[in-house]
C-alpha cells in the first residue's frame, strides 16, 4: 500500500485507530467500513490494522469471494487458519480444548471433525466454540479481525460474525467488516447492519484530491484543474487516480479502468433501470418523473421503481435524485449508441415541451440541451430558438461563457447535422455569441465571429446587418492614439448604407464613426466634430434612448480635451439621466466616469462621490471587463492619495486582468498610471528606465511619447537625454495642436525637461498653453490618472522666467488645488515664508528662491550647501562632507576667525536696530558655544579635521558666492545662516521651506 492511498484519509483512519485501542483496554468492538468500489476501504483498514500489528495485537484477515460454490465460513476459515499459523497448531489445540473436534469443520489445523454441524443446535454449537476459541486467543494478547467484501457472504458467515459481536463476554477483540452498500442483498442488509458501528466511507475533499494529483503525477497539479477533477468524481480516490494518469489534455475522458468498474456496477442492475438511468444521463438535469415516463413511454410508478434501484444501488444519490458523480453519467452517456442517444434526445425535449405547456416550470436551457442534440431529427428551428432563448437567459444571469456555449453547440450541432441557418439566423447567432464572448473576455475569438458575421452581412446586402455587424466590431475597443483604418471603413460603408433609410440607426452609425476617429490618430481627429453633431441632431429627433445615449458619448469624446470640463460636465450628466430612463447601469456606470473626470479637471472635491457610486455599479454589474474597470480606477484614486503602495499593486492586478480578458487599452492604461506612480517615487533610475519604456510603447503617438521621455529624463537627472528627446519634440512638429486628453501629462512634462535644460524660449511657448488652463487641473482618460494642476506647470515656468510674481500666485492656486483634492504627491509650497529648492539635474544643480531659478555648473561647495540643506538644524562634521574619517590629531579651532567676525559684526547690526529679537538670541547661543568666555575660538583636536574645516569653509564660501550672481537673496540668506567649522550646520530660524534633492530625482523631503 502506497501512502498516497491515505491521502484525505486522516480523520478515519483516527476513527479507525481509537477503535483498536478500545479493543486493547477490554472492549469488544465490532465496525462495519462501507463503501463503494474503489473508494479505499481496503487500503484504511489495512493502514489501521498494520498500526495494531506493531503495537503487539494478532491480526487476521479473511476474504468473501464472488465465486460460486465456495464452502460455508469460507472468510473464517482463513481468520482461524492465520490465527493458528501465529499461535503454533498445538498451542492452538490447547486454547481449543474440548472444542477443537468441532472448531475442525473450520479449520482442520485443530484435529479431526468430530462432526458436522447438520442441525440448529450443531451449529449455534460451532458458533459459540468459535467465539470462545477467538476469546481465549485475545485473553493473551488482543485481536484484531478483518472479513473483507462482506456484500458477497454467505449466510453461515454473517452469522458467525453476528455472533461474535454480540457476545456478552469482553475480551479484547475488534472485528472489523468491510462491504459496498450498494451490492448488499436486501435479505441481509438490515442483519448486517445492526452487527455493528457503521463507518461509511466517502470520497475525499478538493484538497486531498489535489494532494492525490500531484503525487500520482509526482508534479505540481493547478489547483483549479484538481477542484475539477474533485467535483466530477465527488472525491473517489480510484477515479481521481485513473484521471491522474491519463496523459496532458484528455483529462476529460473517462478512463477505461474506470469506465470498466462503473459499467460493471450498472449492468448488475435491472435493464428497465439501465434505460431510466440514460434519459436522465441525458437529461443533464434533476429529473422529474412525468418526464421520463412520457418520453420513455412507460408508466411512472415504473420509473419510480427503477429510480429506487438506482439509489439503493448507489449509482443515484436520493435528493433528486441525480447521479452521485459525473463520471457515472458519463459512462452512461458513452453506453447509448448515437442513434438512439439522438431519438432519446427528441423524446425528452417533446417531454419536456410537454411539460412546459403544462407546469411552466422548464428553463429555456433544458430544452435547448434537447433540441440541439435533436437536431439531426427534428430539425434546426426549435433548436435555433431554444438556444437563443437560453442565451438570453444565461446573459441576463451574466453567465456569458454560458450563454456563448449555448450558440456554439447550435452552430456546431447543425453542421454535423449537415444542415444549415438560415442567413439572418445565423447572422444573429454570430453576433450574440461574440457579444457574450467579448464580454467573457474573449476578444480574439469574438473578433472572429465578427468577421463571418460581417461577410455575411455583405453577401445579403442587407444596410441594417452592414451597420450592425460594423458597430459590433468597434464595441470591442482598440487602443487609444493608433489608426483604426479597417474600423473607420467598416463604420463609413455602413453609414452609406442606412443614409436616409433609418435616422436612429444612422445616428448610432454616425455617432460610432465620430468617436472611433476623435480616439485614433490626430490627422483623423477634425472629422470628428461635424459627425458629432449631425449624430446628435438625428437621435434627438429619433427619440431612442439607446441612439441618444450613443450619441451624447460621442459629442463628449469630441469635446474631451483641457478646457471644456464645464460643458463636458453636463453631458455626462444627461448621458446618466437617459441611462436610467433606459434602465441600463452600464451606461449609467460610464457617464459618473466621465462626469467624475469632468469634476476632478475643475478641481471639485465633487468628483469622489460620482466616482464612489460609479465604482459600485461596475462591482454590481461583476463582468470581468467592469472588474478591470473597477481596479484601474481605483489605482487612479490611489495615485492621487499619495497611496503608491497601494496604487502599484491595484495597477499591476487590473493589467494582469486586462491581459487575461484582452481588453485592448491595458497597456495605455497602465503605462500613464505608471507615469504618475514612477513621477512620484521620484527613484533615478527608474525615472531614467521608464522614459525608455515610453518610447518603446507609445509608437502610435511619437511627440507624447518623447515629451514624456523628456521629462523623465530631467526628473532622473540625465540632461543630455532630455535635450534630445525635446529635439526630437519639436523635429515631429505638431505638438501645439495636441489637444486630447494626454494634453496635460504632454505637456507638464515638456515644462519638466524645458525648465531643467534651462531652455527659455520654450518655456515662455509653454506658459502660453497652460497659463490659461491655470483655474483647472490634468486629468488622464477617463479617471485614469489625475496629473496635477494646471497651475503647478504655468507657475513653475514663470519662476524659471524671471516672474516671480506670477509664479508665487500660480503656485499658492495649485497647492490649494491640490489640498482640496487630496492630492498628495506633487511639491506644493503651503509654509508663510519663503520657498526654495536645491535640486541635483545630471552633474549640476538646479536651485530656486521665491519664483526664480538659476541652474548652475557643478562645485563641491554645492555639493557641501546641499548636505547641509538636508540636514537641516542638524550639524554635519566637516570629515563627513569631505568624506574623510580620520578624528584625531591637534587641536584646531571649532569656527573660523572670519565667520566669528560676521556673528559679532550681524550681532551689532541687530543690537543698533533694535529689532530681530529670535535671531539676536539664535547668533548670542551661537556665539557662546563658537568661543571660551576670553571671547577666543574653542579647539577641536584634530589637524586633518583643520585642513577639512578650512577646505569646506572655503568651498561654502565660494557656492554662496556663485549663487550671488544670479540669485542675491539667496546668497544673502546663505550667508546669515550657514555656520562653518569643525561642525557646520544650517540655521533653520528664517521659516524657509525648501525642496531638496541631494541626488538626481530623489527628494530628500526636508521642509524647513
Amino acid at each position: 500500500m502506497g501512502a498516497e492511498g491515505l491521502i484525505g484519509r486522516e480523520p478515519l483512519l483516527a476513527r479507525l485507530a481509537d477503535a483498536v485501542e478500545r479493543a486493547e483496554h477490554g472492549d469488544r468492538v465490532a465496525l462495519l467500513v462501507s463503501g463503494e468500489a474503489g473508494i479505499g476501504k481496503t487500503s484504511l483498514v489495512r493502514a489501521a490494522t498494520a498500526a495494531a500489528a506493531r503495537r503487539g495485537h494478532r491480526v487476521a484477515w479473511g476474504s468473501c469471494p464472488d465465486t460460486p460454490g465456495v464452502p460455508g465460513f469460507w472468510p473464517w476459515t482463513q481468520v482461524l487458519g492465520a490465527l493458528i499459523r501465529d499461535l503454533g497448531a498445538a498451542a492452538a489445540r490447547k486454547l481449543a480444548g474440548d472444542d477443537a473436534g468441532l472448531l475442525a469443520v473450520l479449520s482442520p489445523a485443530l484435529g479431526s471433525v468430530g462432526r458436522n454441524p447438520a442441525t440448529d443446535r450443531d451449529r449455534l454449537l460451532l458458533l459459540d466454540a468459535t467465539t470462545r476459541f477467538l476469546d481465549a486467543v485475545a485473553a493473551d494478547a488482543p485481536v484484531v479481525i478483518v472479513l473483507d467484501d462482506l456484500h458477497w457472504a454467505d449466510d453461515s458467515t454473517l452469522a458467525l460474525f453476528d455472533f461474535v459481536a454480540r457476545s456478552p463476554v469482553a475480551a479484547r477483540l475488534c472485528l472489523i467488516g468491510c462491504f459496498r452498500p450498494d451490492e448488499l442483498r436486501s435479505s441481509i442488509r438490515d442483519r448486517l447492519l445492526s452487527a455493528g458501528e457503521v463507518v461509511p466511507v466517502p470520497g475525499i475533499d478538493a484538497d486531498a484530491v489535489h494532494r492525490l494529483m500531484e503525487s500520482v503525477r509526482n508534479t505540481a497539479v493547478d489547483p483549479v484543474d484538481a477542484a475539477a477533477v474533485a467535483a466530477r468524481t465527488q472525491g473517489h480516490p480510484f477515479f481521481v487516480r485513473e484521471i491522474a494518469l491519463l496523459p496532458p489534455g484528455g483529462t476529460d475522458q473517462v478512463p477505461a479502468a474506470a469506465s470498466d468498474l462503473i459499467a460493471r456496477r450498472i449492468g448488475r442492475l435491472s435493464d428497465r433501470t439501465r434505460r431510466v438511468l440514460e434519459a436522465i444521463a441525458l437529461l443533464g438535469t434533476t429529473p422529474r418523473p412525468d418526464v421520463l415516463a412520457r418520453a420513455l413511454e412507460l408508466d411512472p410508478t415504473v420509473v419510480a421503481d427503477a429510480t429506487r434501484e438506482a439509489v439503493a444501488a448507489g449509482v443515484l444519490l436520493p435528493d433528486g435524485p441525480r447521479f452521485s458523480h459525473d463520471l457515472l453519467r458519463e459512462t452512461v452517456v458513452e453506453s447509448v449508441p448515437a442513434a438512439d442517444r439522438v431519438a432519446l434526445h427528441h423524446a425528452l425535449g417533446e417531454a419536456l415541451t410537454d411539460r412546459a405547456d403544462r407546469a411552466g416550470d422548464v428553463a429555456p436551457t433544458e430544452l435547448a440541451r434537447q433540441f440541439v442534440a435533436a437536431v439531426a431529427v427534428d430539425g434546426p428551428d426549435r433548436a435555433l430558438q431554444w438556444a437563443l432563448a437560453a442565451a438570453a437567459a444565461d446573459r441576463d444571469a451574466l453567465a456569458f461563457d454560458e450563454a456563448a456555449g449555448q450558440l456554439r453547440r447550435l452552430r456546431a450541432a447543425v453542421a454535423d447535422a449537415g444542415l444549415e441557418l438560415a442567413p439572418a439566423a445565423m447572422f444573429e447567432v454570430l453576433l450574440l455569441e461574440a457579444d457574450a464572448l467579448a464580454r467573457a473576455g474573449e476578444m480574439i475569438e469574438a473578433r472572429g465571429l465578427l468577421r463571418a458575421a460581417t461577410d455575411l452581412s455583405r453577401r445579403t446586402a442587407d444596410p441594417d446587418r452592414i451597420a450592425r455587424a460594423a458597430l459590433a466590431v468597434t464595441a470591442l475597443g482598440a487602443r487609444f492614439a493608433v489608426r483604426r483604418d479597417d474600423v473607420v471603413a467598416d463604420l463609413t460603408a455602413a453609414l452609406d448604407a442606412v443614409r436616409g433609410i433609418d435616422d436612429a440607426r444612422e445616428a448610432e452609425v454616425c455617432a460610432t464613426l465620430a468617436r472611433e476617429l476623435q480616439h485614433s490618430v490626430a490627422a483623423d481627429r477634425p472629422r470628428a466634430g461635424p459627425l458629432s453633431e449631425h449624430a446628435l441632431r438625428l437621435a434627438r429627433k429619433a427619440g431612442d434612448p439607446a441612439t441618444l445615449l450613443a450619441s451624447l458619448f460621442a459629442r463628449h469624446d469630441v469635446l474631451w480635451a483641457p478646457g471644456t470640463a464645464p460643458e463636458r460636465a453636463e453631458l455626462a450628466r444627461e448621458i446618466v439621466a437617459v441611462a436610467d430612463a433606459c434602465g441600463d447601469p452600464e451606461r449609467r456606470a460610464d457617464g459618473l466616469l466621465l462626469l467624475a473626470t469632468a469634476l476632478l479637471e475643475e478641481g471639485s472635491p465633487a468628483f469622489e462621490p460620482a466616482l464612489d457610486e460609479a465604482l459600485a455599479l461596475l462591482d454590481g454589474l461583476g463582468q470581468p471587463r467592469h472588474r478591470y474597470l473597477a481596479l484601474t480606477r481605483r489605482a487612479c484614486l490611489a495615485l492621487l492619495r499619495g497611496d503608491l503602495d497601494a496604487a502599484e499593486d491595484l495597477i499591476e492586478r487590473a493589467a494582469d486582468l486586462g491581459d487575461r480578458i484582452r481588453e485592448p487599452d491595458t497597456g495605455n492604461v497602465r503605462m500613464s498610471q505608471r507615469i504618475e506612480l514612477v513621477r512620484a517615487r521620484g527613484e533615478a533610475a527608474e525615472l531614467l528606465t521608464f522614459a525608455a519604456e515610453a518610447v518603446a510603447h507609445w509608437t502610435g503617438v511619437p511627440i507624447h511619447a518623447h515629451a514624456v521621455a523628456a521629462g523623465f529624463c530631467a526628473r532622473g537627472g540625465d540632461l543630455a537625454a532630455a535635450e534630445r528627446h525635446l529635439r526630437t519634440v519639436a523635429d515631429l512638429g505638431g505638438w501645439r495642436a495636441e489637444t486630447s486628453y494626454l494634453r496635460a501629462v504632454f505637456l507638464r512634462e515638456l515644462a519638466e525637461a524645458a525648465i531643467a535644460v534651462g531652455d527659455r524660449e520654450l518655456c515662455a511657448d509653454l506658459v502660453a498653453h497652460t497659463e490659461p488652463l491655470a483655474a483647472t487641473c490634468g486629468v488622464n482618460a477617463s479617471v485614469v490618472a489625475f496629473a496635477g494642476s494646471w497651475a503647478r506647470t504655468a507657475g513653475r515656468l514663470a519662476a524659471t522666467l524671471g516672474d516671480a510674481a506670477a509664479a508665487a500666485t500660480l503656485l499658492e492656486r495649485a497647492a490649494a488645488t491640490h489640498r482640496r483634492l487630496g492630492a498628495t504627491t506633487f511639491d506644493d509650497a503651503t509654509a508663510g515664508g519663503p520657498r526654495a529648492s536645491f535640486h541635483r539635474v545630471g552633474t549640476g544643480w538646479q536651485i530656486g528662491w521665491d519664483g526664480e531659478s538659476a541652474l548652475l555648473r557643478p562645485a563641491r561647495g554645492l555639493t557641501d550647501l546641499a548636505q547641509l540643506l538636508a540636514a537641516a538644524g542638524r550639524e554635519v562634521h566637516v570629515l563627513d562632507l569631505m568624506d574623510a574619517a580620520d578624528r584625531s590629531g591637534p587641536a584646531g579651532p571649532v569656527a573660523d576667525a572670519a565667520a566669528l567676525r560676521a556673528y559679532r559684526r550681524r550681532l551689532a547690526e541687530l543690537e543698533d536696530s533694535g529689532s530681530s529679537a529670535p535671531e539676536r538670541a539664535a547668533l548670542v547661543a551661537e556665539l557662546s558655544r563658537l568661543t571660551d568666555r576670553q571671547g577666543r575660538a574653542r579647539n577641536w583636536a584634530n589637524s586633518t579635521t583643520e585642513r577639512a574645516r578650512k577646505a569646506v569653509s572655503a568651498r561654502v564660501r565660494d557656492a554662496i558666492r556663485r549663487i550671488e550672481g544670479d540669485l542675491p537673496d539667496l546668497a544673502a540668506h546663505l550667508d546669515r545662516t550657514v555656520v562653518t567649522g569643525n561642525y557646520c550646520r544650517y540655521r533653520t530660524d528664517e521659516g524657509v521651506e525648501w525642496d531638496v534633492r541631494v541626488s538626481p530625482g530623489h527628494s530628500s523631503g526636508q521642509r524647513t
